[in-house]
């Protein structure tokens, strides 16, 4: 199955207190994990969206997209990755998630189906931002920002969406604040 990633770079995380792309966790950049991870998958292509450097690969299938919504929040993100991939699907990815591998970017992937979108969750909270949708998606989304919604959350409640429980949760860690960078 073809799909792309899209990496939401974000930039300065008011909780983190700095750009999560650039935090080094075990000698790698978050940024750095996050397009790993999906080169690995066998993804298309890579559409980085945001963040406070510009990230610059010399890999012909990565490219980088300024916000079109900047400090509007992630849906603005997930909307201008959509707009910029190749595929008819994608897999969402923020940058903050520390032990993602290509294993848990392929199950999110096989669970979609015939679904608009789908995420894992972990300790049981929904992992909008790490998620698989189709890029047809995107025009639902838009209206849904031209309402004012801002939140994933809410602007996704006119998808087909389901959750599914990963067989890997520890992958599925995250981090928001600085103490969230220590291992568990």
């Amino acid at each position: 199955m073809n799909f792309s990633g899209i990496v939401l770079n974000g930039g300065s995380s008011s909780r983190m207190g700095r750009d999560k792309g650039e935090i080094l966790y075990k000698g790698r950049r978050l940024i750095d994990i996050a397009i790993e991870t999906l080169l690995a998958a066998e993804v298309k292509d890579v559409v980085i969206v945001g963040g406070e450097k510009k990230i610059h690969s010399l890999e012909a299938n990565i490219q980088y997209c300024e916000d079109l919504f900047p400090n509007e929040g992630p849906l603005g993100g997930v909307i201008t990755g959509l707009r910029n991939i190749k595929s008819d699907i994608a897999v969402i990815l923020a940058c903050d998630y520390l032990e993602i591998d290509s294993s848990v970017v392929l199950e999110c992937v096989s669970k979609l189906k015939a679904r608009s979108m789908v995420f894992p969750l972990y300790q049981g909270k929904e992992q909008y931002l790490f998620s698989a949708i189709r890029t047809e998606c995107v025009e639902a989304l838009e209206l849904q920002f031209l309402k004012g919604v801002r939140s994933i959350q809410k602007a996704i409640t006119c998808l087909d969406c389901v959750t599914y429980e990963s067989a890997y949760p520890k992958k599925l860690r995250s981090a928001n604040t600085p103490s969230q960078l220590n291992d568990d």
